[in-house]
């Protein structure tokens, strides 16, 4: 890894959550992505001096986000994302997210958007909590059509480019969307506009300050499509900039597999009618030292993972890489891959079929039938 020290100090992209610019870059991480990918192989991770935020400061705009998640979204197939709410685990997430809503908004006659709607499993859970007035909006029209499917009114468009006929909402939700939202100012701004007067907005991240302590893979949330890094203060600083008032901001322990949990932080913020609080903001001291840690000891696996394949790579002509997710793409950036040849890339994500990664297609289990070379299989997270 390339330390803080030679790299740019100016970051083009302002801080999220206070607006404040010229802040200080504590990392940069790399990726190999498929061909035609629409997002960038590279980043810094950036620190706000003002007020503590951690973010990414990728050479992309919205729209290059935006495109991303219309045409490369692994949320399209249920079997394989989270989302659906089809897994015992997922059902369980969404479950206890619907049970958040509930208890903090006044009526179950209160209308709700689920904004990054996926294939409608929140929907079904806060159907399940007795909201009758829900519906979805998702960048992927494979994702609004499933959703309509399971009986859900679901628009096709993103929080930026909703359409025009869409009515007010007395809540719109945003569960593990803001982390993924390169222009937040039009993030809050668009949010808004869904609103009626006085509304409420659910914001549900990772919580960054607890990165480190489920740490299953290394540098797992600074991936291509996570580029926010919130704390509670961050995410209370980032809703009261944009007008927005907390009603409750807590976090939460999600169990996304039988071994595996994940640290998540939650608010529910009402509409301040667009005017910023004006009191100072309260700097994160939490978050800084945290994130710190958490790089450390991702260099440190990182390290000993390139260690370990270095050896096992010697003399070996061609590997089959079993895998195209994040950590692949972290892995293949790594000095031992610099001599191996790909013969092939195995996924299951249909959204990647017939795609290359590293110079290799990228094909389905099925298709590797028969084949002698090694194979390298590219998860932590999922490695039973």
């Amino acid at each position: 890894m390339r330390s803080a020290a030679t790299l740019s100090p100016q970051p083009h992209r302002a801080c999220g959550a206070c607006g404040a610019t010229g802040n200080t870059v504590c990392h940069r991480q790399r990726f190999i992505v498929p061909e035609g990918y629409p997002l960038p192989n590279h980043y810094d991770i950036v620190l706000c001096r003002r007020c503590g935020f951690v973010y990414a400061d990728p050479a992309a705009t919205q729209r290059d986000y935006d495109r991303f998640y219309c045409e490369w979204s692994k949320y399209d197939d249920s079997a394989t994302a989270t989302g659906s709410g089809l897994s015992p685990y997922d059902a369980a997430r969404l479950s206890t997210t619907a049970s958040d809503i509930a208890r903090a908004l006044p009526s179950r006659a209160a209308s709700i958007l689920d904004g990054g709607c996926a294939t409608g499993g929140l929907l079904t859970a806060l159907r399940d909590q007795g909201f009758t007035a829900v519906a979805g909006v998702d960048p992927s029209p494979r994702c609004a059509a499933a959703c309509r499917e399971r009986g859900f009114e679901a628009y096709v468009g993103s929080i930026a480019s909703a359409p025009e006929h869409m009515p007010k909402f007395d809540c719109v939700v945003f569960s593990h969307v803001l982390e993924h939202v390169y222009d937040i100012p039009a993030f809050f701004a668009a949010a808004r506009r869904l609103l009626a007067p006085g509304g409420y907005l659910y914001l549900e991240t990772p919580d960054a300050t607890r990165y480190d302590d489920y740490l299953y893979a290394p540098f797992q949330e600074f991936n291509t499509e996570h580029i926010n890094h919130f704390s509670p203060r961050a995410l209370e600083n980032a809703a009261r900039h944009f007008g927005f008032q907390p009603v409750l901001v807590e976090q939460k322990i999600l169990r996304t597999a039988e071994d595996t949990l994940y640290p998540a932080v939650f608010g529910l913020f009402r509409d301040h009618g667009g005017v910023a609080d004006d009191r100072p903001v309260v700097c994160d001291q939490e978050l800084p030292p945290k994130i710190a840690a958490y790089i450390r000891h991702s260099d440190a696996i990182m390290e000993k993972i390139n260690h370990h394949l270095s050896g096992k790579l010697v003399n070996t002509g061609q590997v089959i890489l079993w895998g195209a997710g994040q950590l692949a793409m972290k892995l293949l950036a790594l000095p031992c891959f610099e001599q191996t040849q790909l013969r092939a890339v195995v996924d299951n994500n249909p959204v990647l079929r017939g795609k290359t990664l590293a110079g290799a297609p990228i094909v389905g289990p099925k298709e590797m039938e028969g084949t002698h070379e090694p194979v390298i299989i590219a998860t932590l997270l999922h490695a039973d």
